[in-house]
């Protein structure tokens, strides 16, 4: 679209948007009033007044001349069309918000500003039209790809932190959720099918979240460990306030797992692995030289150091164990734990080395194929 860099209306369009937020919330209101459709679409009144906030100062660019972002058109597109808003009501609210807007464009022009309002109206509805049709646009897009129905939609909301605590219990009745359950929220390509257990399932970014829920704390823990498949887990919780927290949780639970681990891994089962994987980066680099000590080594000479690192660890220091374990000869163990003493200057025997060591093998453990090199 061409612009016109040159403001005709400098101080008008000082003044309105010196005054945006007040203005934004009269705009808000009037929505709010003249469209029925937001009372029961999981969308709040702070996420619709950031919307109508947004949008008008981009509208203001677009008034002065200047470049505009249609982000934030495309935005409200994907959002109410994932909260379940339907398409018309959508359009309407856009018409709304012109309309609102341009009353108080010309409530507050003054006598010089006349002349011009017809050509700042054709720019004004111009760009509303364009705000039309970038929104619907982006709505029709999530609408095709078929990923949200109306359980999933309202999970969503549930599992966005900005949705208002008070109203999450209403949510879990919309979804049929049983009362007074135990939850927990699953991050992972799983589907989780098991007597006296409800779930429900969407996508957020490139992550696939699973709310489960089930009235017996046993039922539900039997129905996770049958799991196989990858998937990071929150602690269980009671109370759906807690469902974005519970998200964060499943998330860097998932990032605890190796590419060989399978199963569901909880959150804060393995305190080691939650640390390296919450910054994985500053693990590496404090780790630096002992991991470089393997780097240095072939791939599969250093998976064998390794896993029998791992598994004295596991086995509490125990050769014999470990021997039986990984059918190796109790001196082979031995052989090996001493070559990684002298590759990384560590010693099993001291338990800083040791506990730093054992950081040190789960950072590697939990590095991407493609970054041991």
């Amino acid at each position: 679209m061409t612009q016109d860099t040159h403001a005709e209306h400098p101080r008008l369009l000082r003044e309105l948007r010196a005054d945006l937020a007040a203005i934004s919330e009269m705009v808000t209101a009037r929505i709010e009033n003249d469209d029925g459709d937001y009372g029961d679409a999981a969308l709040d009144q702070h996420e619709l007044a950031a919307i109508v906030s947004e949008s008008l100062a981009a509208l203001l660019d677009a008034l002065g001349g200047e470049p505009y972002s249609l982000e934030p058109a495309r935005g409200a597109g994907r959002l109410k069309a994932e909260r379940g808003i339907p398409l018309d009501s959508l359009l309407h609210a856009f018409r709304l918000a012109g309309l609102a807007f341009w009353e108080i464009i010309v409530e507050r022009a003054d006598h010089d500003d006349r002349p011009a309002l017809p050509q700042l109206s054709t720019r004004m509805w111009a760009t509303v039209d364009e705000y039309s049709v970038a929104a619907a646009d982006a709505y029709r897009r999530v609408v095709v790809s078929g990923a949200e129905q109306p359980d999933q939609r309202l999970l969503r909301a549930l599992l966005d932190p900005g949705f208002p605590p008070t109203q999450r219990a209403d949510l879990g009745r919309r979804m049929r959720l049983p009362a007074r359950a135990t939850y927990v929220v699953l991050v992972g390509d799983i589907r989780l099918v098991a007597t006296g257990v409800t779930t429900v399932r969407t996508r957020l970014a490139e992550d696939r979240v699973t709310l489960a829920a089930a009235v017996s704390p046993v039922t539900l823990d039997r129905a996770l460990h049958a799991v196989r498949a990858r998937a990071g887990a929150s602690k269980p919780f009671t109370d759906l306030a807690a469902t974005p927290t519970a998200l964060d949780q499943a998330r860097l639970a998932f990032r605890c797992l190796s590419e060989a681990d399978t199963g569901i891994h909880t959150y804060a089962s393995s305190p080691a692995r939650a640390l390296i994987a919450a910054n994985p980066g500053l693990a590496a680099d404090v780790l630096a030289d002992a991991l470089a000590a393997f780097d240095r080594l072939y791939p599969d000479d250093a998976d064998a150091l390794l896993r029998t690192a791992l598994a004295w660890y596991e086995l509490g220091g125990s050769t014999s164990a470990v021997g039986e374990r990984l059918h190796l000869h109790r001196n082979t163990v031995l052989h090996r734990l001493k070559r990684i003493e002298r590759l990384t200057g560590a010693a099993f025997a001291a338990p800083a080395d040791a506990a730093l060591l054992y950081l040190a093998l789960q950072t590697r453990l939990l590095r991407a194929p493609g970054d041991q090199t």
